[in-house]
């Protein structure tokens, strides 16, 4: 029973995975600079037997293939590995030993559950159906993220499905958390800069109290919008706002950005002497999964952890690059509550952050229960939009 065979294999390789993960989580390294950690990673995919590695996907990625027994079908799985740019403050052995750089979010995490995956595919290729892919993804953290340059770059040719997790300590260990469509907002930034020969303080008041109209005028009750303005810095001839906007209706944020520029040059007309630059970062779009996709998740998780409490969760106000990849190819995303009342009871991107490391080995069984039934997980999501 694949079961029986998946939960010893992990048992047994619990140890290493601590290992894995206390070794990243030593030497961490913050988006678009993980050069080492991609280099750890392909290093530990050739010791486990894989050859069919690419590396410098998009730029840091780590992309690999491990041959099923029927190559006509391929499903894949991502795990994210960027640190954040913030100093360690637990009093931990595996301490970041980097100033200024932490695996404040768990993505050495997500990294040592797909490796242990690898590592239990690679032991029991008999038993695969299918390819898998697997994706190591650099850069999530930080927008435009890593995703897509990824997916630019070919990750996901062909490529029939794929799945995520991210471990969450504000869920408690034994704990899954789904959505069967949104599950993470898209989280846009923008600035606005104003120069005037008046006052900038009352121009800037007046911009912030306006946006707040835009949420309440143009947002529908059961449709969620937010525009968080998060900095502001203002002198009498210039200030400077940065925001962000959150949501989940690409048609609705295409309304909001056109009524902030419009407003930007009401304020101009109504100002003299008064120049506002509105400037548009982007973001990533809403995380949206596909309801097949949550469905095998679900099934797949009472296969094999049948005492974890399974919950439909409310959409969370956060981005997630992952959003790019379902957007491709039908598939799902979960989160799997990592948290306790003591060391792991601290938000994530806290300088105290740290999690259960028994959520790496549970991560790892669904991921491996879905690759194992990927005939079946292919041939149902078929279709599926």
């Amino acid at each position: 029973m694949i079961e029986k065979i998946i939960q010893d294999e992990l048992e047994k390789f619990y140890p290493e995975m601590i290992e894995l993960r206390r070794y990243m989580h030593m030497h961490p390294e913050v988006s678009f600079n993980e050069k080492n950690t991609a280099r750890f990673i392909k290093e530990y995919l050739e010791k486990i037997g894989i050859t069919n590695i690419k590396t410098n996907v998009g730029l840091n990625g780590v992309v690999v293939r491990i041959k099923g027994q029927d190559s006509s079908k391929t499903i894949a799985f991502r795990a994210d590995f960027d640190a954040l740019p913030i100093n360690d403050a637990k009093d931990t052995p595996y301490k970041s030993t980097i100033p200024n750089a932490m695996h404040a979010c768990g993505h050495d995490g997500h990294t040592t559950a797909l490796l242990a995956t690898c590592k239990v595919l690679m032991d029991h290729q008999e038993d695969l159906p299918h390819d898998v892919v697997a994706v190591f993804q650099y850069g999530e953290e930080q927008a435009p993220g890593g995703a897509k340059p990824m997916i630019d770059a070919g990750c996901l040719q062909g490529v029939d499905a794929i799945f995520g997790a991210h471990l969450w300590t504000p869920l408690p260990l034994g704990t899954l958390g789904y959505s069967y469509r949104e599950l993470c907002a898209a989280a846009d930034r923008f600035e606005v800069k104003i120069n005037t020969m008046e006052n900038a303080n009352i121009i800037a008041a007046e911009f912030v109290s306006m946006t707040q109209q835009i949420v309440s005028r143009f947002s529908k009750p059961r449709e969620t919008l937010v525009i968080t303005l998060g900095k502001l810095e203002s002198s009498v001839k210039e200030a400077s706002i940065t925001g962000t906007i959150r949501h989940f209706n690409k048609e609705l944020h295409k309304t909001v950005l056109t009524k902030l520029q419009n407003l930007c040059k009401a304020l101009e007309n109504e100002y003299s002497s008064t120049n506002i630059e509105f400037i548009y970062y982007g973001g990533y779009p809403p995380l949206i999964n596909h309801k097949k996709g949550t469905i095998e998740i679900k099934k797949a998780t009472s296969k094999i952890l049948p005492d974890i409490k399974q919950m439909e969760i409310e959409p969370l106000m956060i981005g997630e690059d992952f959003a790019y990849y379902v957007e491709e190819v039908p598939g799902g995303f979960f989160l799997i509550g990592a948290g306790n009342s003591t060391f792991a009871k601290y938000p994530h991107h806290h300088p105290n952050f740290d999690f259960e490391e028994e959520v790496m080995k549970q991560t790892a069984s669904i991921f491996l229960t879905l690759a194992f039934d990927s005939a079946n997980i292919i041939k149902n999501l078929k279709g599926e939009q």
